[in-house]
């Protein structure tokens, strides 16, 4: 039950009901992480997605002439990739900064979950698509501007 609470304030989770919330949380892993470990390393494959519940994670994208990183802390999330795109090896990094308390969904149970539950997964997955959504849609106003569109 404890995971359903981070779940719930989740943007992308916060259009469930209840009952699908419990029913999502059944594949929902807490974890907990100390200071300096790696969750994900660059070319692994990407098969887990993550909700920061507690703590700080530090993402790290490299590519070329280009190093980014994103600290994420409490409803922060990353990995969406691995449940709902095709089987690939990660271009990003991983790593917890402070002690974390991570909400973690393997890529099987989801497919899994997405047999037994589809409109619970459905919405799930809306869900996640939003998360990818913005960022695109931001780099597109950004590119507005730029060329006077």
């Amino acid at each position: 039950m404890a995971k359903i609470k981070p779940l719930k304030q989740s943007q992308f989770l916060s259009h469930l009901t209840d009952r699908e919330l419990a029913l999502f949380s059944r594949i929902v892993v807490e974890e907990e992480y100390a200071a300096g470990m790696v969750l994900v390393a660059e070319n692994m494959k990407s098969d887990r997605f993550f909700l920061v519940e507690q703590g700080r994670v530090v993402v790290r994208a490299e590519g070329k002439n280009i190093l980014e990183e994103l600290i994420l802390e409490g409803g922060d999330t990353f990995g969406e990739w691995a449940l709902i795109g095709p089987t690939h090896l990660t271009a990003v990094s991983a790593r917890v900064l402070e002690n974390a308390r991570v909400l973690v969904v393997e890529r099987e149970d989801f497919l899994r979950f997405s047999e037994e539950e589809p409109a619970t997964a459905l919405k799930v997955t809306r869900g996640l698509l939003e998360i990818l959504w913005r960022p695109i849609q931001e780099a597109g106003e950004i590119l507005k501007g730029c060329v006077g569109v």
